[in-house]
């Protein structure tokens, strides 16, 4: 079964709001000088909290139990992630050269996918597991805001 989000953004924010059917069902949001992320998606919370700094790694946390849940690894490139969660791996990547598409998969293929202009977006997901759903969004911003200091610090 297919759903679909919308998620939106102002300039400078630094929360991004998802929705289905125009009913705001949650949020990414990041703490100000912190390497946490709280994300929400209906009704189910988590936090990213990300260590290292030349090779960084993403831990998932359920916000419910306050329990590790999975782990986000990322290429030397920045432009790929392998997702640890549930005794499985995923596999995240851009689709596209403008880093405007970008997709989660398995084994089988695709089961996530991404699309963003400006300050909105899109997801299509074919599973309806939340912490994946938010994973992938997370991995998008975080390697987003990476290029972004770079770019400043040059």
């Amino acid at each position: 079964m297919e759903l679909q989000y919308n998620w939106k953004t102002k300039f400078f924010s630094k929360r991004f709001e998802i929705y289905q059917h125009e009913i705001l069902k949650g949020d990414l949001y990041k703490e100000n000088w912190s390497r946490k992320v709280n994300g929400e998606l209906n009704i189910r919370k988590v936090t990213f909290e990300t260590k290292g700094l030349f090779k960084p790694e993403t831990t998932i946390i359920d916000l419910q139990g306050e329990l590790p849940i999975g782990s986000i690894k990322y290429t030397n490139w920045k432009a790929k992630a392998t997702i640890f969660y549930q005794d499985k791996e995923y596999r995240w990547q851009f689709d596209n050269f403008l880093r405007s598409k970008w997709s989660i998969s398995d084994q089988n293929g695709a089961i996530i996918r991404y699309h963003s202009k400006a300050f909105t977006g899109m997801i299509v997901s074919y599973t309806r597991d939340e912490i994946l759903i938010l994973a992938g969004f997370f991995i998008r911003n975080f390697l987003k805001q990476r290029s972004a200091e770079v770019a400043a610090a040059t």
